[in-house]
């Protein structure tokens, strides 16, 4: 019985630490404190499960509304514009399509829980790039009397022949009064109802050129299987001969993705995914599929030569 006792008790004490980091870096998250909270990550000896439990953390937010309390999750719903479409930042298709596509969310999003939908389809040269302040922004801009005022950020431009799709993604936030958010139980036919509707809706009556619609997730599901889908028709449409991944020195949630591409217009380009977005299972499938897609470059492909003989802005 006394080593019964013991491990109980050692189980109790790694439950305190597990509870105390989790406590710790949800107040690094809640402060904007980027350095604390990947000092917090790099001390924990289950990497993986960390970076999930960031992943999960930043796009959440509790907060009480006259003694009641509110959760809020930020969503998305995964846009693979067909080449030569014109869905993401098409702000007039938005405003024609935005009626439809908030009906097809109230169908698909369970009962007791209120959306937030914002405004046009964000492309990932945006989304990418955003910040967890960025992201913890976007969900203080729905609390009562927050100011509204738009997000201001720096975005990377992931330059592409015209031939290619596009990814982008239909942001909202989800609030629920009893716990963060419950998705619904899986169904195949709810889930491509929801497609359908919104990818046509998005079509503006050219049916043949409707961009490709996954189904609303958590950012961290959302945003890798966005990618990832998005390879794969990247690849089908213009090709990827080769690939390499690496990531940069001032911080350690930015992986840098080089492609090249069977391109005479744009031979090369680059896109970021960041880890808190993903945590490490998504970044791990992002790199399971350009693996699939293409060989791993021997060498850094150079960019910056690269830009200069092709001017995307030509």
């Amino acid at each position: 019985m006394q080593g019964a006792n013991q491990n109980n008790n050692i189980d109790t004490m790694e439950s305190k630490k597990v509870n105390f980091w989790q406590s710790d870096l949800d107040a690094a998250i809640r402060l904007n404190d980027d350095e604390r909270m990947w000092e917090i990550i790099a001390a924990q000896k289950d990497q993986k499960a960390a970076h999930e439990a960031l992943a999960t953390l930043v796009p959440r937010l509790a907060y009480k509304i006259d003694g009641k309390n509110r959760y809020s999750e930020f969503l998305a719903v995964p846009v693979i514009d067909k080449p030569d479409g014109s869905v993401i930042g098409n702000s007039n298709l938005w405003a024609t399509a935005v009626h439809t596509i908030c009906e097809a969310l109230d169908v698909w999003v369970p009962g007791g829980i209120y959306k937030t939908v914002f405004n046009d389809i964000r492309p990932y040269d945006w989304v990418g790039t955003w910040r967890p302040e960025v992201t913890r922004g976007h969900l203080t801009r729905i609390l009562p009397g927050a100011n509204g005022d738009k997000m201001t950020m720096l975005t990377q431009p992931i330059f592409l022949p015209k031939n290619a799709p596009r990814l982008g993604f239909i942001c909202f936030v989800a609030t629920s009064e009893k716990g963060w958010p419950a998705l619904p139980a899986a169904d195949t036919l709810r889930d491509q109802r929801f497609q359908k509707v919104v990818s046509y809706a998005l079509a503006d009556h050219n049916f043949e050129n409707a961009p490709t619609i996954l189904a609303p997730d958590r950012f961290q599901f959302a945003i890798p299987d966005g990618i990832c889908l998005w390879l794969m028709d990247l690849n089908k449409t213009v090709g990827i001969k080769a690939w390499s991944a690496s990531p940069i020195m001032i911080t350690p949630d930015v992986v840098t993705v080089t492609l090249s591409l069977d391109s005479d217009e744009v031979p090369t380009t680059q896109f970021t995914v960041l880890k808190h977005q993903t945590g490490m299972q998504g970044l791990e499938d992002i790199m399971k599929t350009l693996h699939h897609l293409a060989p791993m470059a021997d060498s850094p492909t150079d960019m910056a030569k690269a830009k200069e003989k092709h001017n995307p802005l030509a």
